[in-house]
């Protein structure tokens, strides 16, 4: 009779084992599952409309435009003149451009315009006894209206008048550089166009000033000014 006792026991415990396991297991897969369910929810949550920037299907609506990293054929050149040596071309790379523009309604605004543009050298056989170093020559203009000349789908023209300013530095003998007085042009037209081709959107910047454009007195003279930048353009949709 103890035998047959123990043997029940021990069956009865062999079973709340087996059930006790198997509980274990669907517990398991339970949370393995809500663990999934958790995933994919936070994934479809993220996929949600709104969380990427806004497609802007047509640059005829309102849009908000920014434009950096220059190409190769982005430059500023001018006729550098002073001291004794005769008037030269100087033509400059704009080294990563910044550009903002916003535009919709008929109205538009020349958010930032930022040209920085490197280092210029006037000889000392023009300049004696050590020549010039022009330093950290940087182009920009303040934030204006503009006008909006053409818009449409795939192409939007704007045209701001205003002055250009250039920041600049001179290099001292003892390699150290001193800042000189912000110069600007008289205002010129700055041409803006922001364009859609092959899927791709580019902006490109123009201007001109003609005569004297930023001067040192009795010391330099910037003449004759051009002005050409193209840069990728990202393109979203204005507030």
């Amino acid at each position: 009779m103890r035998a047959i006792r123990g043997l029940r026991a021990w069956a009865s415990g062999a079973s709340e084992l087996v059930l006790g396991l198997v509980g274990l297991g669907v517990l398991g897969f339970r949370v393995w599952e809500l663990g999934v369910l958790g995933l994919l929810a936070a994934g479809c949550a993220a996929a949600q409309p709104g969380t990427a920037p806004a497609d802007v299907g047509s640059l005829a609506e309102p849009v908000r435009v920014a434009a950096s990293g220059a190409a190769t054929d982005s430059r500023v050149t001018f006729t550098v003149a002073g001291g004794f040596a005769s008037p030269r071309l100087e033509s400059l790379a704009v080294a990563r451009p910044q550009l903002g523009v916003h535009a919709g309604d008929g109205r538009a605004t020349l958010d930032a315009l930022v040209l920085p543009l490197g280092d210029i050298d006037v000889p000392a056989t023009a300049l004696p006894p050590h020549g010039l170093g022009l330093r950290d020559l940087v182009l920009r203009a303040d934030p204006a209206r503009a006008t909006v000349i053409h818009a449409e789908a795939d192409a939007l023209e704007l045209r701001a008048s205003l002055p250009l300013a250039l920041d600049w530095s001179m290099l001292l003998a003892d390699g150290s550089r001193y800042r000189l007085g912000t110069v600007r042009t008289a205002p010129v037209d700055v041409d803006v166009r922001v364009f859609r081709a092959a899927g791709e959107l580019l902006a490109t910047v123009d201007a001109r000033c003609d005569g004297t454009c930023w001067a040192l007195p009795g010391i330099v003279q910037l003449s004759d000014g051009a002005i050409h930048v193209e840069a990728d353009a990202t393109v979203t949709a204005a507030p």
